[in-house]
């Protein structure tokens, strides 16, 4: 699988490669390109006989990769024959450290019934989702500045709103109505295979939970989370309905488009504890879908749709 390369003809910060030559003080022929502008920075270069490439923004580096050339190892070619997606085409083994000074895992390019993924393993775990790239960042000021605006907007607390949440008793309301509407709480950035970006951000909402947006390469919102499952809380705030709020011509919908892939095979909403995880999400006039779907065995893909019923997001887990 062919990565893009970031747009390279912007200005590379040179404190960011000063950054590098400190981490790697023999690095050598290295390059740099942007990946946001003034921000965010990858960085190729070799170590000794291994290759390297560094995301890099204005403070640290955020995440390494290195590629030495060795063949995969059997133990985890064995490791995706044994999961319900055996059967694709492995190439492109390096190791990959999401945070630097984080553990690194192995990875690997995963070619399936035509689709392409990236599959990393942990100790215990497979992970996959079909971007070449990814890195996370923990700064807000890394991302775009249309996103950091509209995650910033919504940085305060929103009385008005919290007040139409009638499920909620007064107490409880003037509780959470203190709350901040959005707090930041980290993002992953996906080079998509084309070479554009995803944005996915997370925001703990209202101070209650955890929810996630995202973000197209022109910064448009595209698919958010289950905001709209506040109102599904009972008036203490002590627990929630979990039921799905899909309706039978969306379960119609959704029940065939999963049975096209044969790597969706056995994960169908048919199964009952997959439908209770399914939902249609709403927030910002943006309508979306996100599905959890186990197939018995531990091993679950997360899907996210839009209003339109096509994928915006995928990735495969096994424990």
């Amino acid at each position: 699988m062919k990565e893009a390369a970031p747009n390279s003809s912007l200005v590379i910060s040179e404190h960011a490669r000063r950054l590098v030559y400190e981490k790697f003080p023999n690095a050598r022929n290295l390059t740099g390109a942007v990946i946001e502008k003034g921000k965010v920075f990858e960085f190729s270069f070799n170590v000794d006989d291994e290759r390297y490439s560094a995301i890099v923004n204005n403070s640290e580096i955020i995440s390494t990769a290195r590629t030495n050339g060795e063949e995969v190892p059997d133990s985890l070619v064995n490791r995706l024959q044994n999961a319900t997606i055996k059967g694709g085409a492995i190439s492109d083994y390096r190791t990959i450290t999401l945070f630097d000074g984080y553990v690194s895992n192995p990875a690997v390019n995963y070619r399936l019934n035509g689709m392409d993924f990236v599959a990393s393993f942990g100790v215990s775990s497979i992970y996959m989702s079909p971007y070449p790239r990814w890195y996370y960042i923990k700064n807000i000021n890394d991302l775009p500045d249309p996103i950091i605006d509209f995650i910033q907007k919504r940085s305060k607390p929103n009385p008005a709103f919290v007040n139409t949440l009638t499920n909620f008793n007064e107490e409880t309301r003037k509780s959470i109505a203190q709350n901040n509407e959005f707090e930041f709480g980290g993002a992953t950035v996906y080079t998509n295979l084309d070479g554009t970006k995803t944005y996915d951000v997370a925001v703990r909402y209202l101070g209650t939970d955890s929810q996630n947006l995202l973000f197209d390469k022109d910064y448009n919102l595209i698919w958010v989370g289950s905001f709209n499952q506040i109102r599904q809380y009972n008036e203490d705030f002590s627990g929630r309905n979990f039921d799905t709020n899909l309706t039978r011509k969306e379960i119609s919908t959704f029940t065939d488009i999963f049975g096209a892939p044969s790597h969706f095979l056995n994960f169908g909403l048919d199964v009952g504890y997959n439908l209770m995880r399914s939902y249609r999400n709403e927030y910002e006039g943006v309508t979306s879908y996100i599905f959890w779907l186990d197939n018995g065995r531990g091993e679950q893909w997360m899907l996210r749709y839009n209003a339109d019923k096509k994928i915006v997001f995928s990735s495969y887990s096994k424990p």
